[in-house]
């Protein structure tokens, strides 16, 4: 007969991602206030990517917030040592890691429909604004409807440091001399972990991939078109191709973020369905790295931004600069003394509206030539008739 698991494996699974959990806690936290603070949600409310990353992190606050808290909802006596909780707090993490992991993928791959529509289809976003609203309740009804399934017919259920999906009563058939399965044994378990979860997210995967596929095409054929014809392209075009790649690459990093936290499960579920186990340590690698998208999301969001203030102001520290991306990003640090608010304001606007901060500190300081101030008046000109990816 099989003994359980080791004490330590318990303490591993359930007590790392304390660490990892609470990283993505605080980077989904940062983005959070970053869109909403300070009154700030009237003006990046207008953008899709804002409200689809806005969306993106409160579901990720309901998966990491429990997963870094396991301790307090795991049972007590199911070899867990610390352990707080009961199977009914146990079953609400399940739900919490069903609504919040499942609401998070969905919401990256939405996200990525939607530069592959901006970029490639020519979009607007007041015209995916009409479908979006849709989108988030089918998003909000599926997983929550699910989630809320899962807890009634007690398919979320203590593991090895964890409880979501698992046969019960905990280490049932798995080898001889073991207790049957009073709930779920685990020749059906697969169907349901398949339906609950990993269905989603290949969906998710596959998504995410076609649409970048198809983004970068659409940026290399619009490079090559750039430079097959340089001569005849407008400024207005140029910019615009940038602007494109700039976009495109920041999706691409978001997707790098959702892929680097999924690829475990998916991997994990793969060789347990060849093999017919899990591996404590597959099983432990994917439990660090699944509560972790928030974190990764919050480089990823403050990237451009934290690129174009260190660029123009390379005097401010870096820790002042992350600051002010994501606690104070309507000030923007002046090279002049006493320069007025009109500049800040300025500077502001153009932040929030992905141009480059550089153009507001060339036309609104004192002191300039008059040809600066019309090559300023000419750039800004160009930018304010390229379309806002």
């Amino acid at each position: 007969m099989l003994g359980p698991p080791p004490t330590w494996q318990y303490i591993c699974i359930a007590y790392i991602p304390l660490l990892t959990g609470n990283l993505s806690v605080v980077g989904s936290s940062c983005i959070i206030y970053s869109l909403i603070g300070s009154g700030r949600w009237k003006t990046r409310s207008s953008k899709p990517q804002n409200r689809i990353l806005l969306a993106m992190s409160i579901y990720d606050l309901f998966h990491s917030l429990p997963l870094a808290w396991t301790f307090l909802l795991f049972p007590k006596g199911y070899g867990l040592p610390g352990a707080q909780g009961n199977i009914s707090t146990c079953r609400m993490l399940g739900f919490f890691i069903e609504l919040g992991g499942c609401g998070t993928g969905a919401c990256n791959a939405l996200l990525s429909i939607y530069y592959w529509l901006r970029i490639c289809k020519g979009v607007s976003p007041s015209k995916f604004a009409k479908y979006e609203g849709f989108a988030h309740f089918t998003i909000f009804s599926i997983f929550c409807g699910l989630a809320t399934t899962g807890v009634a017919i007690k398919l979320f259920n203590p593991g090895i440091g964890t409880c979501f999906i698992l046969s019960y009563p905990p280490g049932c058939e798995t080898g001889p001399g073991t207790p049957p399965c009073d709930r779920f044994p685990r020749d059906t378990l697969g169907v349901y972990f398949q339906f609950f979860l990993q269905m989603w997210i290949q969906i998710y995967v596959i998504t995410v991939t076609i649409t970048h596929i198809l983004i970068w095409r659409h940026v290399r054929k619009q490079d090559k078109s750039i430079n097959r014809f340089l001569e005849e392209q407008t400024l207005e075009e140029a910019q615009t191709a940038r602007r494109s790649r700039s976009v495109a690459v920041q999706s691409t990093l978001y997707v790098c973020s959702f892929i680097s936290c999924w690829i475990g499960p998916i991997v994990l579920f793969i060789i347990g369905s060849i093999l017919g186990f899990q591996s404590f340590w597959g099983v432990l690698v994917t439990n660090i790295l699944t509560p972790l998208q928030g974190f990764w999301n919050a480089f990823v969001f403050a990237r451009p931004t934290y690129s174009r203030i260190r660029e123009k102001y390379p005097e401010i520290g870096r820790f002042e600069v992350v600051k002010i991306v994501f606690f104070d990003p309507d000030f923007v640090m002046s090279s002049t003394p006493g320069q007025n608010n009109a500049m800040v304001d300025n500077a502001a606007a153009k932040m929030e509206s992905g141009e480059d901060i550089s153009d507001t500190h060339s036309q609104d300081s004192e002191g300039h030539g008059k040809e600066d101030d019309k090559s300023s008046e000419n750039h800004d000109r160009i930018l304010l008739n390229t379309k806002n990816i």
